[in-house]
């Protein structure tokens, strides 16, 4: 990756590579430059070939993020980027355990991130930014010996275990692309000129990370990042550096062709939109053409632990749930339950692998490496049939993956986390269906002996206080926001949760709370905002966010409109802290006493 970035400083030198938002942007020249200094400042700092160094960024520092990462990479270190998605004590259990000799950062102290846990705890001998890294340093080329079976970098995704597995990526890995005939051309048309594309994937993971590199690989592209999802911004961007390009996860997608932007701006430069990263239903893709008439839509399936193996195919109608065809030196393999082939039309499990490229694996976890690859196939876990054409369907997922938004979460983690809440006996966390983010996280809940099964008035409150006690935890889309009351929990003779059943008992839409409307001016502001970004008729008083079907993009423009509204500063968190439009109301309410008194 260093090599590619010195190459296009030379030929592009004043060529934007990457803009953030409105305002921050970032050239060839000027990354090559720092991130030289900063490589020189690492070495400085003691780094050496092989020692791994954290980033830990939210998407609004993609630049000092891109500037850091290509530092480590230039000083021979090894790369583990930790996005938003990291908080507290995962955080600090996530750097302990790749051993990391040094933070890269910007903003670590900010509330939420763990601030002064790390290297508290963890005895981290030195923490820095980037421009620290930088100062009088020598932006001249720095790179120290690095080989292709070296390790670049670490991705840290959560599974179905408990704790975040690394999946370690050698330089090879992660230079080893398969581009599609057309990469020179916007979505089939000659590309005479920079094209940009647009994307919203957090940093730390895969689709973050390949999207960060396709201006190196690509000639003449500038990657558009938001900091966060906001369809009304988005397209705002989409009109101003008339985008090419799409890249979503069909929880955004959904959110975006909900928001009604289609009508409100100029779209018509996008030639294609990708979605990736979670299935996505065939009414969500009509809905996309037709708010992108001029564009194809394309689907993709990949994981980070098989690497650039990937599927992709353009939507059509005749293959609606399709994830694609193998590109490039892609394989896909369906293996049945007895570790045989499966033949055409038969559902198994889906293996992918790229040949020519060496496996991934896990990070300090030969036991879960060597159950997840074999003989340079990565095992995904996902279950999945052939066509005759080679289309790829995904049928199921093997595990009790909860995968929501494009994210995923493990049930094993959450489950564990509940049962050690003193009023929880018997826990079981699953996944059920939204309009939006695809999956939302479900608990069905057992009580202790020594707690009555509460009331209908009491529900609320036991269920708030479970959902707290995970949200101090973990992060927010783990939380469960749909928290059941049972008896005990249904099993099969051997003990194990039958899931299945908890999904199709509580998998409906939630009961409807008896209307109450708003008492307050603030009351009214909060369910008119809600009623607007939710494309709900009415919201009453004692409403409740999620249930209406809220999720943390929606949240994200909630908080913007009540900021324009009532001039106080909301935070993203303060509709998952105060879930109803009353206890929301309150606490704008003490904002605004505070401010003025």
């Amino acid at each position: 990756m260093p090599d590619l970035l010195r190459d296009r400083a030379a030929e592009d030198p004043g060529g934007v590579a990457l803009r953030v938002g409105e305002d921050d942007e970032l050239t060839f020249e000027t990354w090559d430059r720092r991130s030289n200094a900063a490589a020189r400042g690492l070495a400085e700092r003691g780094v050496r070939p092989g020692d791994r160094v954290a980033l830990v960024f939210d998407n609004h520092g993609w630049v000092d993020y891109a500037v850091g990462y290509l530092a480590v990479l230039r000083s021979g270190g090894v790369a583990v980027p930790l996005g938003a998605r990291f908080s507290g004590p995962e955080l600090d259990r996530v750097i302990e355990h790749c051993g990391a000799s040094g933070i890269v950062h910007r903003g670590l102290t900010a509330p939420g991130r763990a601030g002064a846990a790390l290297g508290a705890s963890s005895g981290h001998p030195w923490r820095a930014e980037p421009t620290a890294l930088e100062v009088g340093q020598d932006p001249s080329p720095f790179q120290a010996p690095i080989g292709p079976d070296d390790l670049a970098e670490i991705l840290y995704t959560s599974g179905t275990t408990g704790l975040a597995k690394g999946v370690a990526c050698t330089h090879l890995s992660i230079t080893a692309h398969d581009l599609p005939p057309d990469a020179g051309a916007a979505g089939g048309l000659a590309a005479n000129g920079p094209v940009s594309f647009l994307h919203a994937f957090p940093i730390g993971t895969q689709a973050g990370q390949e999207t960060l590199r396709v201006p190196l690989r690509i000639g003449g592209r500038t990657a558009i990042v938001l900091p966060a999802f906001d369809a009304e911004i988005l397209a705002t961007l989409v009109a101003r550096h008339r985008v090419a390009r799409l890249q979503l996860v069909p929880a955004m997608a959904q959110v975006l062709v909900s928001s009604g932007t289609a009508q409100r701006h100029d779209l018509s430069s996008v030639r294609r939109v990708i979605l990736s990263s979670a299935p996505a239903s065939p009414t969500l893709f009509s809905r996309l053409a037709e708010a992108f008439p001029n564009a194809s839509l394309w689907n993709a399936y990949a994981l980070t632990e098989a690497g650039a193996a990937r599927t992709i195919t353009e939507y059509d109608p005749r293959r609606p749930t399709a994830v694609g065809r193998p590109i490039g030196a892609t394989e896909v393999r369906i293996v049945d339950e007895t570790g045989e082939v499966a033949g055409q039309g038969e559902t198994g499990e889906v293996w992918l692998r790229r040949r020519g490229t060496p496996p991934r694996t896990y990070y300090r976890d030969p036991d879960a490496t060597a159950a997840a690859f074999t003989d340079g196939w990565a095992r995904t876990g996902d279950l999945g049939w052939l066509d005759a054409g080679g289309n790829l369907y995904l049928a199921d997922r093997k595990k009790d993956l909860v995968i929501s938004g494009g994210s995923n979460v493990s049930s094993v983690e959450v489950e564990h986390l509940l049962a050690a809440h003193p009023r929880v006996a018997d826990v079981a966390v699953f996944g059920v269906a939204h309009p939006v983010l695809g999956e939302d996280v479900a608990a069905a809940v057992v009580l202790t002996p020594a707690d009555e099964r509460p009331d209908d008035a009491a529900v609320a409150a036991v269920a708030r206080a479970l959902q707290d006690f995970v949200r101090s935890r973990l992060a927010e889309y783990k939380v469960p926001h749909r928290v059941v009351f049972v008896d005990h929990l249904p099993r099969n003779a051997s003990g194990k949760v039958l899931k299945g059943e908890l999904r199709e008992r509580f998998g409906g839409q939630a009961e409807d709370v008896a209307y109450v409307a708003p008492r307050t001016a603030t009351e009214t502001a909060v369910a008119t905002a809600w009623a607007a970004v939710l494309a709900v008729p009415r919201v009453g008083a004692n409403d409740d966010f999620f249930a209406l079907g809220g999720h943390s993009l929606a949240a994200a423009q909630v908080a913007a409109r009540l900021r324009d509204v009532l001039g106080v500063e909301v935070a993203v968190t303060a509709v998952f802290e105060a879930p109803t439009v009353s206890e929301l109301a309150s606490m704008l309410d003490a904002m605004v006493a505070t401010n003025t008194g």
